[in-house]
């Protein structure tokens, strides 16, 4: 039976909304959640389509993001530009269902395994987006039963899911030259059919969104008291370990280069270089601002514990000497062919991660 929550949500525009959501089953309240668009007027992409580096409609900028993913030997790359047009993606890679979704305006992506057990039952959902927003992040919801989902934690808020939680995916954000950098063959979201056209060019939603990280646009945001300790629009590498989280800001990340670091009996490297340019500053990337690529890993290796060290446009252990890349695989030396297990990470705007996770620790201000 469709309800309409229109008197409980926040709904500044007086949009229709109905959904067959049980509202009786929620880990908030529906007055935290405020309807911005219609349910499905964004479009996801359920079908995508890749290609190969080779492929001679390729064109991506090779200083723009991607989120790279790799499962079962399977790899593939999902660039942000594509994503700030189409911000959620069902797809499956090495045998997973996995579901794929980038928030522009948290500068949020996240990628979760769409298979679900709850109550010994299992679920595969496949999800779309439902308009709604919270703290100015996406509002998932899956399709088989519209329970509402948050973006960054990947919880069920709201339905007849509610407190379950989807398992989060390891993945990278790195540039695209990064990305075949490390996987020649790898794959990557093909971006035939999806762009936006307007008088013959091409334009990405959320340009000049981040021109300045201490101020945010009213036109994107929805107004409430952010948190001090960052501007707002720092971006954030984040650490969860044993129901502790860490966030690590970008301007300190790319001070120091390389962070080893033990965040709750967890040996950790964080890896930087400036290659990568924001999806959210310019219309044309190759004129957007530098913001780099961080990526985090599992320190220890076969029973060792190694400490690294930035050489040249890579890394060095200082155990053996090897050279490792920002995706954490050892090029040259002792190790060559080895790889550093990815921490469940991502990256962030410091407001929307601090807005879910307030009691975070944060690097630097300990």
């Amino acid at each position: 039976m469709c309800i309409s929550m229109n008197a409980q949500l926040k709904n500044p525009k007086n949009l229709p909304y109905f959904w067959k959501t049980d509202t009786t089953k929620h880990t908030t309240q529906l007055s935290d959640l405020t309807v911005t668009t219609a349910k499905d007027m964004l479009p996801t992409l359920d079908f995508p389509k890749f290609i190969t580096q080779d492929n001679s409609d390729f064109y991506f900028y090779d200083h723009e993001p991607v989120i790279v993913i790799s499962e079962n030997g399977e790899t593939k790359a999902y660039p942000l530009s594509l994503l700030t047009m189409y911000e959620l993606t069902n797809d499956r890679i090495g045998g997973k269902q996995i579901m794929v979704s980038y928030c522009p305006m948290c500068n949020s992506a996240m990628c979760y395994n769409r298979k679900l057990v709850k109550d010994g039952v299992e679920h595969l959902l496949s999800f779309g987006i439902s308009g709604l927003l919270m703290h100015d992040d996406m509002i998932m919801y899956d399709r088989e039963t519209e329970t509402w989902w948050e973006q960054i934690m990947g919880e069920g808020m709201v339905g007849e899911l509610a407190g379950s939680n989807l398992e989060m995916m390891s993945a990278l954000i790195i540039s695209v030259e990064d990305y075949f950098d490390r996987y020649p063959d790898g794959l990557i979201l093909s971006p035939i059919g999806l762009e936006l056209l307007e008088d013959g060019k091409i334009h990405r939603p959320f340009y000049h969104l981040d021109h300045n990280k201490t101020k945010v646009d009213p036109k994107y945001f929805v107004s409430e008291k952010f948190d001090d300790r960052l501007p707002p629009l720092e971006r954030v590498l984040d650490i969860h370990v044993f129901d502790h989280n860490k966030i690590y800001p970008f301007s300190a990340i790319a001070e120091k280069q390389v962070i080893n670091e033990v965040f709750y009996d967890t040996e950790l490297v964080i890896f930087y270089h400036n290659k990568t340019v924001s999806v959210l500053d310019e219309d044309d990337l190759t004129k957007s601002k530098r913001v780099g690529s961080a990526t985090a890993f599992a320190a220890d290796l076969d029973g060792v514990n190694y400490t690294f060290k930035k050489h040249g446009e890579y890394f060095m252990d200082y155990e053996t000497g090897s050279i490792w890349d920002i995706t954490g695989y050892c090029r040259e030396g002792e190790l060559k062919g080895k790889q550093l297990w990815i921490l469940p990470h991502s990256n962030h705007f410091a407001f929307a991660y601090l807005a879910f996770y307030p009691k975070s620790e944060i690097y630097g201000q300990d």
